[in-house]
């Protein structure tokens, strides 16, 4: 019996090895994992999982062949399924990155230094690309005002205003993961109410005045465009 049980032990201990492997594998093969972590953590997360794969394989044909010199009483290998479960669930379906949910709860953004910006690039098509974090903290922090008059291009998910003026723009910027990750907002104004967690490029220019933690982006047009590969700022 003790025999038995411990032989089930560690089936139980390889399959969860196998759905752990295979979960970090997928996500490290695809684009999945670009839910969670920088496109340079990918190779990692593969081969760890690859890893983690072989060494679970290895051990279900170790017990395989030491269960054939006794004899099994009790337990079921269902019991390791079950506890599985979970991570073939993520095999399956993945988590979308985070969106309006976790930035409509995350707190004011901590004001960084107000020197050191570059040059803003040149502009593309009537407008220069920034990405959200840029733009806020110009906004924000920049004493030199370099915002002030430029037309813009941002891009982001619409995360619902409570004060009913136009629309928050968010997107997040990512240290490692997104356990670090912190979302950059603006309001948006002079476009109407959009669908929260639609992503919008948004031309415009910056409202100076009193932005307290978000500042103001006045429309001059908006396109509604699919999720990027890339969700997250870097």
């Amino acid at each position: 019996m003790r025999l038995a049980a411990n032989l089930m032990d560690r089936r139980m201990e390889s399959i969860l090895l196998i759905a752990i492997g295979a979960v970090a594998a997928r996500f490290g093969f695809s684009d999945a994992a670009l839910a969670y972590l920088k496109p340079s953590f990918q190779p990692i997360l593969l081969i760890g999982g690859v890893v983690l794969v072989l060494l679970g394989g290895h051990g279900l044909l170790r017990d395989d062949r030491g269960g054939h010199e006794g004899h099994h009483h009790g337990g079921s290998p269902g019991v390791a399924w079950l506890l599985a479960v979970p991570l073939l669930v993520l095999l399956l379906i993945a988590p979308p990155a985070l969106g309006s949910f976790a930035a409509g709860r995350q707190g004011p953004i901590t004001a960084g230094s107000d020197s050191g910006f570059v040059e803003l690039p040149p502009a593309r098509e009537g407008a220069v690309d920034l990405g959200l974090r840029d733009f806020v903290t110009r906004a924000l922090q920049d004493p030199d005002r370099s915002l002030d008059g430029v037309p813009v291009r941002v891009m982001g998910f619409v995360v619902p205003d409570e004060s009913g003026d136009g629309y928050l723009l968010s997107r997040f910027t990512v240290a490692c993961c997104a356990a670090d990750a912190t979302a950059y907002t603006t309001r948006v104004v002079g476009d109407g109410d959009r669908t929260a967690d639609t992503w919008i490029e948004v031309t415009g220019r910056w409202e100076p005045g009193d932005d307290g933690d978000v500042p103001v982006l006045a429309a001059d047009g908006a396109t509604v465009v699919p999720p990027p590969d890339e969700p997250y700022e870097y």
